[in-house]
């Protein structure tokens, strides 16, 4: 098996994951804040801890402005919903994921809100003199990816951010590209709230993530109501933060994961996890970059970018590749559009999209060398139409 699927979910785990996971499934682990009990204490201490150091680690105000989701599309709608009134107006960029897409069309279809688009270019970098130009006196929020999951342009979050605070609005990141391998820190970049996800570069398992809720922000609206652990006894959804965002049993495996996650990420440190993905980039970038046939989307190794690379191979359709590579080669990649019509429509390829390679911090060179070899074969067969 080759896997090289990365940017969809991180594949293996680190090691004390795996042994975190293996622990729980045969000494068990209850529900937290749901019982008096020792066990439930001790859920909820390490529930706890692993918010404390996610609220350090993004630079977040304070842990009570740390709420669990369930992946990074559930904070977002979190924050686009529970933030927004009747008559905002929304910027976004035209690298975005359908998970910030698709609600704000849906508002805005209703006529709760206006939306603006900003142009990127056609490597996906987005100027933030697009976004400042699109600003009017009713925009409250605009939302930006900070890196792309179709090309790994990582956007000027801080620019974007101060720009943004200077005008009163707010800023809302979609880190869920990059919490794990950036360094991110929510008041040194005027971040606003920042959602993220803990299957992909922070290891741990899928139906985790959270939001974080800087200072600025003193109203949130939760949009999932029910049990919460605290204060039963009214009918209404609790204010006390963050609670109030978190109905329901939460994934307490998952969120344990996340971190022995961090606590991989702190040991090997940030630095050297992006190095070792700038490395694999570079070597996918400049073997494949020699192939007659096929074509690279984005940004070229040494620029602003994450290791996550899109391309294309002249006369083949990308679902094509995606199933040769999987049925002949047992090869694993993402084909299509990713989930991002707009950043394909922006880097121009649109509708077939593209065929992505997004290695991972545990992906050895001979399957690296395995991928190019097999699309250089690849691009030098004509198919029979």
């Amino acid at each position: 098996m080759c896997y090289l699927d990365n940017a969809a979910t991180t594949f293996p785990k680190p090691q004390r994951v795996n042994d975190l996971l293996n622990s729980i499934a045969q000494q068990g682990v209850v529900s937290p804040g749901r019982g008096s009990h020792a066990l439930a204490h001790l859920a909820s201490d390490a529930v706890s801890r692993v918010r404390h150091r996610l609220a350090r680690f993004f630079g977040a105000p304070g842990d009570n402005r740390l709420a669990f989701c369930f992946n990074a599309t559930d904070a977002l709608n979190l924050a686009i919903k529970g933030f927004l009134d009747n008559g905002d107006h929304v910027i976004i960029s035209s690298m975005e994921h359908n998970s910030v897409l698709r609600p704000l069309r849906a508002m805005q279809r209703k006529g709760f809100i206006t939306l603006d688009i900003a142009q990127c270019d056609k490597n996906g970098c987005l100027n933030p003199q697009e976004i400042i130009s699109r600003f009017n006196k009713s925009t409250k929020l605009v939302i930006v990816s900070h890196a792309s999951n179709v090309t790994g342009t990582i956007q000027p979050v801080d620019e974007i951010g101060r720009a943004v605070r200077d005008r009163g609005a707010y800023l809302l990141v979609d880190a869920a590209q990059t919490a794990g391998i950036l360094p991110i820190n929510m008041d040194d970049m005027c971040i606003d709230m920042l959602a993220f996800t803990g299957h992909k570069n922070l290891f741990g398992l899928q139906g985790t993530g959270g939001l974080a809720i800087g200072n600025r922000i003193g109203l949130l609206r939760p949009f999932r109501e029910g049990g919460t652990g605290i204060n039963s006894i009214t009918e209404l959804q609790p204010n006390e933060w963050p609670e109030a965002f978190e109905a329901g049993t939460p994934n307490v495996p998952g969120i344990l994961s996340i971190g022995e996650g961090l606590q991989f990420i702190e040991d090997e440190g940030i630095a050297a996890i992006r190095k070792k993905g700038a490395e694999q980039l570079g070597y996918l970038w400049n073997e494949l970059s020699a192939i007659e046939g096929v074509e690279l989307h984005g940004l070229p190794p040494g620029s602003n970018r994450i290791s996550v690379l899109s391309f294309s191979i002249r006369n083949w359709e990308p679902d094509d590749v995606g199933s040769v590579l999987n049925h002949n080669h047992g090869i694993y990649v993402r084909t299509g559009l990713h989930c991002s019509p707009l950043a394909h429509q922006t880097i121009n390829t649109y509708p077939a999209g593209t065929v992505r390679l997004s290695p991972g911090y545990f992906t050895a060179s001979i399957e690296l060398e395995t991928v190019v070899r097999t699309i250089r074969t690849m691009a030098k067969t004509l198919l029979p139409f």
